[in-house]
């Protein structure tokens, strides 16, 4: 697991409170529930992240839902969502592939591109049961359920036969805690007050009958569930503590009941099933905090996470401004632990209490050479003919990760580009990749050892012709380019019907994706797809646009496309025009 640890970059699982307005979440997320938590107003914002099975391989074909917007991941497990409507302080994630529990990750989104990292669980059976009789589940570490036979499909009507049972306890002390749970630890209490939590312990239960119909526990009936108290918090649970069950719809744990402590286990009676959760409740107050190097440059993707006495943490990773903030537990004696390239721990300090419905501002946080490695990596990018490259990018990431979304690109400067890079050693494996998209050309992959305090890679050709490439120009403005890495995906379901063409890809200097539904083929249409981008989203339907696919080959062949027509936004009649030559990845 140490392997798969660095594939992934812990993905901030905070929400901000700052309002005491009560907020429709039908309204909000359609959801029924009212609760004290401010969502704000509504925004567009972009995502990328990956999607890792429990051991560590990469989940394809799972989709990806965002607000109205949907993708696939393609064959490294990987997608992108730019524009997706969502709100100011909250953002809900929704990943679904048949044979795995559904997965979920919700989060206050920057006005950067945000990372998600999401762990699925196979929905594997963990005995059969019949209905009619009383009987119960168990897991090796003592977390049971106990049924009284009594079960109900998805219509309310009485199921009669053998019911599956596949169950996963998911431990407050697992390290993969964050990527594994549904949502966030956001919560609403029975008084409808936005709270924050501490997991003593998470069970998901997935019910099926014969034919694999979902099924539920019947109406007016209970099952007892004993869940098992991770031995790191055996001497610090309560007595009692609240029940929490997740709501899907919503991506909130709502309080439904509680649990007695019974020896080393928390025992409890639940009307229905997915997760629940064994949680202490907080009130709020709001933390922002900055990174930075001696020489005051934000520094980005660095892994912040705080800690209530030593329990179980809330995680968050800095973007590109080298902020990051999030609800925290108001009232307590938090840790704040600031950690490397690695994984190491490089700085602690004790903050708070803070008081409730607070906001708070920490002084920035430097990151000094003696506390960690900060490495500047330099350089200046040339054309074929040796001139400076003037529209270009150049990416950086760090060798041993095979997911590109732990790179991070900056734009170039008549040629030239710099980074600032928080490293686990003196000297750290990097691999760099420039791009011309004057010429459509780049670097290829260079792989390189960085070296305390400054790595300058002095002057690299940007010679190769890239194997695909999307260009996209709005009326006379420049064209924005996007080369390698691009991902491009033909999903066969559609919650909307058919299936559909993504391509998308981003870079310094923006995103592009275009979405379709029932466009899997080569032809002309004029409907039934989309395009978004750093400038906004814009739909086929009541514009004058036409897709055209001249070639739509299988898995690691080309798709070629064009769009050309105008549009009408807040800003008048444009005129847009696209072309795409890319790889499909599935």
């Amino acid at each position: 697991m140490t392997k798969l640890y660095s594939l992934l970059m812990i993905l901030m699982i905070l929400v901000s409170c700052k309002s005491d307005s009560f907020i429709d979440l039908e309204n909000q997320q359609q959801g029924n529930q009212e609760t004290n938590f401010n969502f704000g107003n509504s925004v567009q914002r972009n995502f990328h992240g990956l999607v890792l099975a429990t051991n560590g391989t990469p989940v394809s074909g799972a989709t990806v839902t965002i607000g109205s917007a949907t993708v696939q991941t393609n064959s490294k497990g990987l997608f992108v969502i730019t524009n997706a409507n969502v709100k100011e302080n909250f953002a809900y994630v929704k990943v679904t592939k048949a044979d795995f529990v559904n997965g979920s990750r919700t989060m206050v989104p920057t006005n950067g591109s945000n990372r998600i990292n999401i762990m699925m669980i196979p929905a594997t059976n963990t005995s059969t049961i019949a209905s009619g009789a009383t009987a119960t589940v168990s897991l090796p570490n003592g977390t049971k359920v106990k049924f009284d036979g009594s079960f109900k499909d998805a219509s309310g009507n009485a199921y009669s036969g053998n019911v599956n049972v596949a169950m996963f306890h998911l431990k407050s002390s697992d390290q993969y805690l964050n990527e594994l749970m549904p949502g966030s630890l956001l919560a609403n209490s029975t008084a409808g007050n936005a709270r924050v939590m501490e997991t003593f312990g998470m069970l998901h239960v997935q019910l099926t009958g014969a034919l694999g119909q979902n099924l539920q526990i019947a109406n007016g009936h209970t099952a007892e569930m004993t869940m098992a108290i991770d031995a790191t918090q055996t001497s610090t649970a309560p007595a009692t503590i609240p029940l929490w069950a997740f709501n899907e719809t919503t991506g909130i744990w709502q309080e439904e009941g509680s649990a007695t402590k019974v020896g080393n286990t928390y025992v409890g009676n639940v009307s229905h099933f997915s997760w629940w959760n064994c949680d202490a409740q907080f009130p709020q107050a709001i933390l922002n905090v900055h990174i930075q190097n001696s020489t005051a440059q934000p520094l980005s993707n660095v892994t912040v996470k705080l800690f209530r006495q030593n329990q179980n943490s809330t995680s968050a990773i800095t973007d590109g401004n080298g902020n990051a903030s999030g609800i925290i537990p108001a009232g307590e004696n938090l840790t704040l632990k600031i950690y490397d390239a690695c994984n190491n721990v490089i700085m602690t300090n004790s903050i708070g209490p803070f008081t409730n419905n607070s906001n708070n501002t920490l002084p920035a946080i430097t990151i000094l050479q003696s506390l960690s490695n900060t490495i500047t990596i330099t350089g200046t990018l040339k054309d074929c003919s040796g001139n400076n490259v003037t529209n270009g990018v150049a990416n950086l990431s760090y060798a041993s990760s095979a997911n590109y979304f732990s790179s991070f690109s900056a734009v170039v400067t008549n040629g030239s580009f710099s980074f600032n890079v928080l490293s686990c050693a003196s000297s750290q494996q990097l691999t760099f990749l420039g791009a011309d998209f004057a010429n459509l050309q780049t670097t290829g992959n260079i792989n390189f050892t960085a070296t305390s305090p400054t790595t300058n890679l002095g002057n690299l050709t940007v010679c190769t012709a890239t194997t695909e490439f999307v260009t996209s120009q709005t009326d006379t403005q420049a064209i924005r380019y996007f080369i390698t890495p691009i991902f491009a995906s033909n999903y066969s379901q559609s919650p909307i019907g058919g299936g559909g063409l993504n391509v998308s890809s981003q870079n310094a200097t923006g995103s592009f994706y275009l979405t379709s539904q029932n466009i899997s083929s080569v032809g002309t249409y004029i409907s039934n797809f989309s395009i978004e981008s750093s400038g906004g989203a814009i739909q086929a339907n009541g514009n004058n646009l036409t897709l055209q696919i001249s070639n739509f080959g299988a898995v690691g062949q080309y798709i070629d496309f064009t769009i050309n027509g105008t549009y009408t936004n807040t800003t008048g009649s444009h005129t847009l025009s696209v072309t795409g030559h890319v790889i499909r990845d599935n």
